[in-house]
């Protein structure tokens, strides 16, 4: 073999210590460089890792809080339509009310007014009956002044009260009266 080595070159002695020191430089950089580089991979690579599991946890802890919010919005903007259909319905049921209680006091007032109206009438026939009563009696004096006859004058009286009934309720202009 040595002829062999002689051949290409290479010296056997130089060969033995180039294969001894390329060994102990393997041994030296395996303990002192390999070894803490590999450390550090490793702690690299759990620290990527746990990294990512925390960013997974992390996502999953967003996502989850998106969706109870997005339940909680849903949740507010239900109860917020409910309260609208809610206030709505109060507001429809006031107005109705508010209807009813208008038509109740626009039926008092026509009540009222034509209880007054028909007291007016009243007091007006009553005034026009004593008025038409003093004329008659007015006439009467005057006619029994005139030296006439009880019978005749009884007729007259009577006739004077009954023309100015027919007056009374005839009337076009005295819209109190009727």
């Amino acid at each position: 073999m040595a002829s062999v080595l002689d051949q290409l070159g290479i010296q056997g002695g130089a060969l033995l210590v180039n294969i001894v020191g390329f060994l102990l430089l393997l041994y030296l950089m395996r303990r002192f460089a390999f070894k803490p580089v590999g450390d550090f991979m490793q702690q690299r690579a759990d620290r990527i890792k746990a990294d990512l599991t925390e960013a997974r946890q992390l996502r999953d802890e967003a996502e989850n809080r998106h969706r109870h919010l997005q339940t909680e919005l849903q949740n507010a903007r239900d109860q917020f339509r409910a309260e609208m259909a809610r206030a709505s319905r109060e507001a429809k049921d006031a107005i109705a009310q508010l209807h009813v209680e208008a038509r109740a006091q626009r039926e008092q007032i026509i009540v009222d007014a034509e209880t007054q109206l028909q007291h007016s009438r009243e007091t007006m026939l009553e005034q026009l009956r004593e008025q038409v009563t003093e004329l008659a009696a007015e006439v009467a004096a005057r006619l029994l002044r005139a030296t006439l006859t009880d019978e005749r004058q009884t007729a007259l009286v009577e006739a004077f009260i009954a023309d100015i009934d027919r007056l009374a309720l005839e009337d076009p202009h005295d819209e109190l009266v009727r």
